[in-house]
């Protein structure tokens, strides 16, 4: 049970039996009574600890000695068996050679270093639990390796879903010198820890004061970096968007990786916000910054973001070009913590080429628990359900993922259009009650953010859509174009006749069917097939329209598309 716990949570039984020096008939005795006892489970064909707790523990009442000389047989087994796959990824290889590394006589003078990479590296891979642990034993008091261990313990934390994460940050953000024993403390279960950490635990609205301590910390400290980012996307979650964005500029880090990842979470926030200059002109720096190894490990990372930003401009073709390159980079690098986001482009892509089947496979090829959570990945798979299932699943679905609870609304602050689609949602379901309820939280989103056009849009849209009003619809003023494409649908879906477009009684025939084709979301070489032009042909019509229109994207182009029934 003590070698199982070192080698991880979940374990192969022939590693347990190469590390005890026995057969895997000699511990079948003894893997039998730690299942029937509750303490082990299959997890396919491996040996998991049931309860984390029960993991932890029994690590803790190893003695230290005993634990590392465990850890370094562990680290010799792992180095071996990567060293011979030639097809591991990068990460994968790294993580051997650093194990390798701890094994190695004379490896306790640099223990620290080595721990705090092999910490980041598990990060990387999605090992909450491995990284928390290896960052546990850098033993250094300050300086570097400390507010790394600091940053990766938060980071690791947020990353499982933790709720203590929020403690531990405030903690960290307070800049006080007692604040790393209030985030131990907080780790620990301790809820005398008062103050900052225990309001955030409570809940209380007290708490939103750490926007003030940011500036106390040491600017650009791995630890008051990610506790920036860790409040910053918890803000988020809540529907605070001025705080959020306020908290994800205010530490940025000196340290390369951790102010990666802030560029990227802001550059999503961004893109949410429809503030898509803003977005691309951070992804432009953060690309810039990249030296030639951090381009191989994360330019894939900074790809599927900026795929998700191509999509919202509704340049399909190339977001799923730049979401498979990304999706490509990272099955490389190992670093695949943004795999259900880049699946999600490229089943948002299908399912607007009307493949439905294709949208499913892909939201299904990514794996939970080990990633990035992508609340485009929620938002595709609900309007899949939608288009496989009907109306009345895709409600309860949504009405199962807590999307009107005041925890939940990130779906409604990242997306213009699920406020209005989700009550049109739930009236087809006959579930007026959850679409009151939408519409309850959308407004309240936007009474707390009445600087936030896209919010202040959709829980417009969303209440006129409730109360079927067609004057208050065409009052609606959405900057997303697919949002405000599906405003005049509604409209029209009301009975109310179509609003004159001159710009629309311009054009030819030829233009008019590639203008709704494009509106349905269809690629050139897919609208080539159906008008049948070529694909050159297609774009060469797109161009004249653009230079008419005075526009630049396919999605502006939807704008003068008539809404249709």
């Amino acid at each position: 049970m003590q070698v199982a716990a070192v080698v991880g949570r979940t374990c192969r039984v022939a590693d347990l039996a190469e590390l005890t020096g026995q057969r895997v008939t000699q511990l079948l005795g003894a893997v039998e009574a730690l299942l029937d006892a509750d303490v082990l489970e299959w997890d396919g064909d491996d040996l998991r600890f049931r309860h984390e707790a029960v993991w932890s523990a029994v690590l803790a009442a190893m003695p230290g000695v005993l634990r590392d000389a465990v850890t370094a047989d562990c680290d010799r087994l792992l180095g071996r068996r990567v060293a011979a796959d030639r097809s591991a990824d990068e990460l994968t290889r790294s993580l051997a050679l650093v194990r390798g590394a701890l094994a190695r006589p004379g490896a306790a003078r640099y223990a620290d270093d080595l721990h705090g990479l092999l910490a980041n590296l598990l990060l990387l891979k999605g090992d909450a639990t491995g990284a928390r642990a290896a960052a546990e034993r850098v033993h250094a008091a300050s300086g570097r390796l400390a507010d790394e261990a600091t940053a990766t313990r938060l980071a690791a934390l947020a990353l499982a879903g933790d709720r203590r994460a929020e403690g531990v940050a405030e903690a960290v953000l307070v800049g006080e010198r007692r604040a790393e024993g209030a985030a131990e403390a907080v780790l620990a279960g301790d809820r005398r820890v008062g103050g900052v950490a225990e309001a955030v635990l409570a809940g209380d609205r007290r708490a939103d004061g750490v926007a003030e301590a940011v500036s106390a910390g040491e600017r650009g400290a791995a630890g008051a970096a990610v506790a920036a980012l860790v409040l910053s996307n918890l803000k988020w979650r809540r529907g605070l968007v001025a705080e959020s964005l306020h908290l994800a500029r205010a530490q940025e880090s000196r340290v390369p990786h951790w102010r990666l990842w802030q560029r990227l979470a802001l550059a999503d926030k961004l893109g949410s916000l429809r503030r898509l200059d803003e977005a691309h002109a951070l992804l432009r720096a953060t690309r810039d910054d990249l030296g030639p190894g951090e381009r191989d490990s994360y330019g894939g990372c900074v790809d599927i973001v900026e795929a998700a930003l191509l999509l919202v401009e509704g340049r399909l073709e190339e977001a799923a070009a730049l979401a498979e390159r990304g999706i490509a980079a990272c099955r490389t690098s190992g670093v695949l913590l943004l795999n259900p986001h880049a699946h999600a482009v490229l089943a948002a892509v299908a399912l607007r080429t009307g493949d439905v089947d294709r949208a499913a496979a892909l939201l299904a090829e990514t794996v939970p628990g080990h990633s990035v959570r992508s609340v485009l990945h929620d938002w595709v798979s609900l309007l899949v359900t939608a288009r496989r299932y009907g109306p009345e699943r895709a409600a309860a679905a949504a009405a199962s993922t807590g999307v009107t609870a005041p925890t939940g609304v990130e779906l409604l602050v990242a997306e213009p259009a699920a406020a209005a689609w989700l009550v049109r949602t739930a009236t087809a379901a006959d579930d007026p009650d959850l679409a009151r309820r939408v519409v309850a939280r959308a407004e309240g989103l936007a009474a707390a953010n009445p600087a936030v056009p896209t919010v202040v849009a959709a829980a417009a849209h969303a209440r006129a859509l409730l109360e079927k009003d067609p004057a208050a619809l065409a009052a609606v003023v959405h900057t997303d174009p697919w949002a405000a494409a599906l405003a005049r649908r509604d409209r029209a879906d009301l009975g109310e006749p179509p609003e004159s477009n001159q710009a629309w009684d311009t054009f030819s025939g030829v233009e008019r069917a590639i203008a709704r084709l494009v509106a349905e979301g269809m690629t050139n070489r897919q609208i080539a097939t159906r008008v049948r032009l070529s694909p050159h042909t297609v774009n060469y019509h797109l161009r004249g329209l653009f230079r008419r229109l005075g526009i630049n994207s396919r999605a502006e182009l939807v704008r003068h598309v008539p809404a249709m029934a």
